[in-house]
């Protein structure tokens, strides 16, 4: 996902990896082997090739789903499939999780354990708050200390400005930014005939509407607003991706990552 090659050394140590084929026995750390009989090896910070962020919105509306598919479980796996690819390649992950404010955290680092420490903690979590997204945006940016890679996972059912805020202080921040727009079928193509019960999933509010004046609100809202999230990548220099629920999930991750190749 990312140039960077390894940078070589740093005084600053950062963690243990296990021994793996290929790495040179004389970076084994001996005085830790004959303490626990592992193969361990001293990792620094320049030798990690990226710290990079995954940010996975847990608000109730992420739990809709038209079909068999919920928008969360849908981007919990992207988020661990991202977050395997990105620990395979020894970047240093670290996961959070969001509604109105930041509920998990886990900092970066680039063990197989980390690995499963993320998967553990995308199993645990529910999507059942409001949403406000770019406030806690904007609480994780301000936690940032150092430049790396943010992938933002969500609806983004907020208000644009909020949104806008949290993007540019990521930006502030030297992160380089990925947003994946994450829609249900219905909602990206509402068309439906007949009437209809709208509840909302987020604080119970009930309306009941036609179908004919639901779609063309609805489309001409949704329209409106993905537009304005997409104008703001645009000032902002961030990588955006639209994917729906209906998209066979291997094409999807394959459509991220070869557009981001491309942009390498």
């Amino acid at each position: 996902m990312h140039k960077s090659p390894f940078h070589g050394f740093s005084s600053e140590f950062l963690e243990y990896r296990s021994y793996t084929p290929g790495d040179s026995s004389g970076r084994i750390d001996w005085r830790k082997y004959a303490k626990t009989e592992r193969a361990v090896i001293r990792l620094h910070e320049d030798e990690t090739n990226l710290i990079a962020h995954i940010l996975i919105d847990k608000s109730g509306s992420m739990a809709f789903s038209s079909g068999a598919v919920k928008k969360f479980d849908y981007a919990r796996t992207l988020a661990a499939s991202i977050a395997w690819i990105l620990i395979r390649q020894r970047d240093a992950v670290g996961f959070a999780a969001f509604d109105e404010k930041v509920r998990t955290y886990i900092p970066p680092r680039s063990t197989n354990i980390q690995l499963k420490t993320i998967i553990g903690a995308l199993d645990e979590i529910v999507a059942d708050s409001p949403t406000h997204c770019g406030a806690a945006i904007n609480t994780l940016a301000a936690g940032l200390r150092k430049r790396g890679l943010c992938i933002l996972i969500s609806d983004f059912f907020d208000n644009p400005d909020v949104i806008r805020q949290g993007l540019r202080h990521l930006r502030y921040k030297k992160q380089d930014v990925i947003l994946l727009h994450i829609l249900d079928t219905t909602e990206h193509l509402f068309k439906k005939k007949g009437s209809f019960r709208f509840r909302d999933i987020e604080t119970g509010q009930e309306l009941r509407m036609d179908g004919l004046t639901a779609t063309q609100y609805f489309t001409k809202g949704l329209s409106v607003h993905t537009e304005s999230i997409k104008g703001m990548c645009r000032e902002l220099k961030i990588d955006y991706e639209m994917i729906t629920t209906d998209e066979p999930f291997h094409k999807a991750l394959h459509r991220v990552l070869e557009k981001r190749s491309r942009l390498l």
